[in-house]
């Protein structure tokens, strides 16, 4: 089984995010919390209250720092690893300190610390989906890793990306600038596969390899004649698949191979064959149920 990888420290991030996320939420004319002594002391625990993969112990220091900022400090423990897998009840964060800040900064930390926990379940389970395949077919080699899209929310892009590592899951693209991925309107816009991927020669940085799109064999076949390094086969059903990789086979020289469109939980084991390297679902950061948790003070 796959741990999660290395992940990005997002410190900086983080504290931005929930300053934002204080501000919009109007903290400073809580009347509800106004009432409270200022100097009023607490401890509060964060609880998961469904099973699933943690990301939020990071999230949950950088609201301690943010809490300083603001004149009403609390320290934050973090009580589980980012990236642990999590049973209900499961307690993952303690706060220690003023009882207005903890307050003020309890949404806005729940609400993005459930939603990251959710992308890292769902990755989870796709991981281990894969990886369940690939073991029951006894293939040799790694299995296809699961990746996400740049189907994110503006601003969330490194910390969604940081959550589907957590979950065991790999980066894509980051950003327009960091890969070359040639899509069906660059293709038609350029006037061809070969037009579209001599022009990205052009004018790409040298390090860079060319990922392009393609939606049938034809397709295939003239980004094989093109020596694309990176082949996206889009929309293809299982079946659909193997039959390129055979096509694949009779190049002169072997691409990375990715799988995107249509895959599911219900699907993505029957991608897990050799010959595929990625997996990419746009689900796993725009459409993902958050984990749910909770804070009560104590």
């Amino acid at each position: 089984m796959s741990t999660p990888s290395a992940l990005p420290s997002l410190y900086p991030v983080f504290r931005e995010l929930l300053s934002g996320g204080l501000r919009e939420d109007g903290y400073t004319l809580d009347w509800t919390s106004l009432g409270l002594k200022r100097e009023r002391k607490v401890r509060a625990t964060i609880k998961a209250k469904a099973d699933g993969v943690f990301y939020g112990a990071e999230l949950a220091r950088a609201a301690s720092a943010v809490s300083e900022s603001i004149d009403l400090p609390f320290s934050a423990k973090a009580l589980v690893a980012d990236g642990a897998r999590v049973k209900a009840g499961t307690k993952v964060v303690e706060w220690k300190g003023n009882a207005t800040g903890i307050l003020a900064l309890e949404r806005p930390t729940l609400n993005l610390a459930g939603y990251l926990s959710g992308i890292a379940t769902r990755t989870r389970g796709l991981v281990d989906r894969v990886e369940a395949e690939w073991k029951k077919k006894r293939y040799a080699g790694e299995p296809p890793r699961i990746v996400p899209t740049r189907k994110i929310l503006p601003h969330y892009r490194d910390v969604g990306i940081a959550a589907v590592m957590a979950g065991g899951g790999y980066p894509h693209r980051v950003n327009l600038a960091g890969g070359v991925l040639i899509k069906e309107n660059h293709i038609a816009a350029a006037g061809g596969i070969r037009f579209a991927i001599a022009a990205a020669r052009k004018v790409a940085p040298h390090g860079l390899k060319i990922e392009i799109e393609v939606r049938n064999p034809a397709e295939l076949k003239s980004a094989l004649a093109e020596r694309a390094e990176v082949i996206l086969l889009d929309n293809f059903e299982p079946d659909d698949v193997r039959k390129a990789l055979a096509i694949v086979k009779t190049a002169e020289y072997a691409p990375l191979i990715e799988c995107s469109g249509g895959i599911s939980e219900a699907t993505v084991a029957a991608y897990a064959m050799p010959g595929v390297g990625l997996l990419s679902l746009g689900g796993l950061t725009h459409s993902v149920t958050a984990l749910d948790l909770s804070l009560l003070v104590e």
